[in-house]
């Protein structure tokens, strides 16, 4: 009797804490919003063929400077929200892990079929097919694939972050920091770093602010403003190294290069965004909500490799506009439709397709966990208390 009580509390609590999650404030779900707008925005920069140091048209030259600048600050953005919910949970939950999987793996292999079988673009191949069924690790897209690691070792860096006293955090940060974040800035050098080891750092810092950034008491205003000041500094620094053909000897070739996801200037920027919309009161909205879950889709959608050249160049044409008055104006709407777009075909998937393989994988998440459980050390559940 004890134990079915027990049972029942239990399954009484996660649906209390559900209901919690899903009535959560949707001031952080803004902002997967707004990171995602600027993510497509930098890759309509980035992959439309613009010629991004042609003179041109002057208007046009500053705009694609400047819608470029938002797409890894947006990156950074999406992995400090994970790390800032992650950060509590105590174990990993394999339904999640699975659902992750399939989603990356459903759009891969889906959109590979439709461009090179429908299209008749490509012949399809065998290798290609298991590259496209397995593409987190053939690293068909890059941010999916570090980021699913991420997540796979989230636990682990929980069960060490929370151990650690608040002095030695502190330490560690700057410390990591200096390594993988100063010292690139300065010179052009990654000190041994890569896409997932600054995701780790940014994971930690997102900790640090869930666990100890209660204290803090700055106002929302104060982080915009300091965000807003960076930026304008970085954007005017980079138009006037550009136009002048100013190259830094030290540097990659151009002054894009503080644009980098790991320099200083966009990591302040990526801060300060997310410590200002953390002290924004949001009221919950399930529309909005409901739009931000798309966001991850959105991403794997728009900016499938087979989808890239045919999306910007192919079909919007936008190198056509790059000498035209029209392109700011041209690239907004092209941008809301692919964002539209994206959102119904995300919706779709989530409300017809993934809630039939999700009632699968409910059923065998239980089985699994047993599996995992018998595994020496209890991999599947940390002990995170200090």
């Amino acid at each position: 009797m004890e134990k079915v009580a027990v049972e029942i509390v239990e399954k009484v609590e996660s649906k209390e804490n559900i209901k919690k999650e899903d009535k959560r404030d949707s001031n952080f779900e803004v902002l997967r919003i707004l990171s995602m707008i600027m993510i497509v925005f930098h890759h309509l920069a980035v992959h439309s063929g613009l010629y991004l140091n042609a003179i041109g048209i002057f208007p046009n030259v500053l705009w694609v400077k400047f819608i470029q600048m938002g797409g890894k600050i947006g990156v950074n953005l999406f992995v400090l929200i994970s790390g800032y919910f992650l950060i509590n949970s105590e174990k990993i939950k394999i339904s999640k892990i699975l659902k992750l999987w399939v989603q990356i793996s459903f759009t891969s292999i889906s959109v590979y079929i439709i461009f090179n079988n429908i299209l008749g673009t490509q012949k399809i191949e065998i290798q290609d097919i298991i590259k496209r069924i397995f593409p987190i690790i053939f690293e068909v897209w890059w941010f999916p694939s570090t980021y699913f690691v991420l997540y796979i070792i989230s636990p682990v860096l929980n069960s060490v972050l929370k151990r650690m006293e608040r002095n030695s955090y502190k330490k560690m940060l700057l410390i990591i920091l200096l390594f993988w974040c100063i010292i690139p800035t300065l010179v052009e050098k990654s000190f041994q770093s890569n896409s997932l080891i600054w995701f780790v750092t940014l994971y930690c810092i997102a900790g640090y602010i869930r666990l100890y950034g209660k204290d803090w008491k700055i106002k929302n205003k104060e982080y915009f403003l300091s965000a807003i000041a960076i930026a304008i500094v970085t954007y005017i620094s980079v138009i006037l190294l550009d136009l002048n053909n100013i190259r830094v000897s030290n540097f990659e070739d151009n002054a894009l290069y503080f644009y980098n996801m790991q320099r200083a200037p966009v990591f302040l920027i990526s801060v300060f965004i997310f410590l200002g919309f953390k002290e924004t009161k949001v009221r919950y909205s399930k529309f909005i909500n409901m739009i931000a879950s798309t966001t991850f889709g959105i991403y794997l959608i728009h900016d499938y490799s087979y989808i890239r050249k045919i999306l910007w160049q192919d079909f919007f044409k936008i190198k056509f506009f790059e000498n035209s008055k029209m392109l700011i104006p041209y690239s907004i709407l092209v941008c809301f439709i692919i964002f539209i777009c994206c959102i119904l075909i995300e919706l779709i998937r989530i409300y017809i397709i993934e809630k039939q393989y999700m009632k699968v994988i409910y059923k065998i998440e239980p089985k699994i966990n047993k599996l995992m459980d018998r595994i020496p050390g209890h991999v599947t559940e940390l002990n995170l208390q200090p």
